[in-house]
């Protein structure tokens, strides 16, 4: 049997060798990371250390994923990988850092291991989209105007001109890491094929929280 062409071998195996096979998990309920973004991490429990601890010596990589429901052993098969940098050690043993977003990924299967923490072969091939050009052709005034009413509802105080010099495309994916929904909505989020449709998403669920805002306000009405 011939070998491919050089070219298409390339791109066969572009992927796969850009990032790890197997990489440790940072189960996480509530908290999503997406490509580009960056999360503060604090680590303190021993496992995470041990974790952090051994990625420094190796690719400086973890996976964040979420568990299905809060304190199970059960994950989403989709998480995100994420690059550590600005890694500070405290007096005390944890660590402070920052996790910058790379790529998104399914779970191949849990692997048996020694470490404290938990690792997982995983596939990078269903989100090869997330290393192209993130940018958006959908209206931002649409997305200003979504989270005007619900900052509003939740009464938040927001500097709305950071938040416009903000490209487009990333104040999509922090809005979608930071805003106080469910580990489900969130994990909906993660999972979008594409940005266009995290977008969709994400104005969903915004304008849902704005109603059920003005349906729980207008239940506590009381009439003399």
């Amino acid at each position: 049997m011939r070998n491919p062409p050089f070219q298409a071998q390339l791109e066969m195996d572009s992927t796969s060798t850009l990032f790890a096979e197997v990489v440790p998990l940072f189960p996480l309920s509530g908290t999503i990371l997406l490509p580009n973004t960056v999360l503060p991490l604090h680590i303190f429990e021993p496992r995470y250390r041990q974790m952090i601890e051994s990625a420094s010596e190796k690719e400086m990589v973890i996976g964040m994923i979420q568990p299905v429901e809060q304190d199970t052993e059960g994950l989403y098969q989709t998480g995100c990988l994420g690059k550590i940098e600005q890694l500070q050690q405290l007096p005390n043993g944890n660590y402070m850092l920052q996790l910058h977003g790379s790529i998104r990924f399914n779970v191949v299967r849990e692997l048996e291991v020694d470490s404290l923490y938990r690792q997982a072969q995983v596939d990078y091939t269903s989100y090869e989209q997330d290393l192209d050009d993130q940018s958006l052709s959908e209206n931002p005034e649409k997305l200003y105007e979504a989270f005007r009413r619900y900052t509003e509802k939740k009464f938040i105080q927001i500097e709305w001109q950071k938040i416009e010099a903000i490209p487009v495309h990333y104040l999509v994916n922090i809005l979608c890491m930071n805003l106080d929904f469910s580990c489900t909505e969130k994990q909906a989020l993660l999972e979008a094929p594409n940005l266009s449709m995290r977008w969709e998403y994400l104005l969903t669920l915004m304008e849902m929280a704005v109603a059920e805002t003005t349906i729980g306000a207008t239940s506590n009405i009381q009439i003399n």
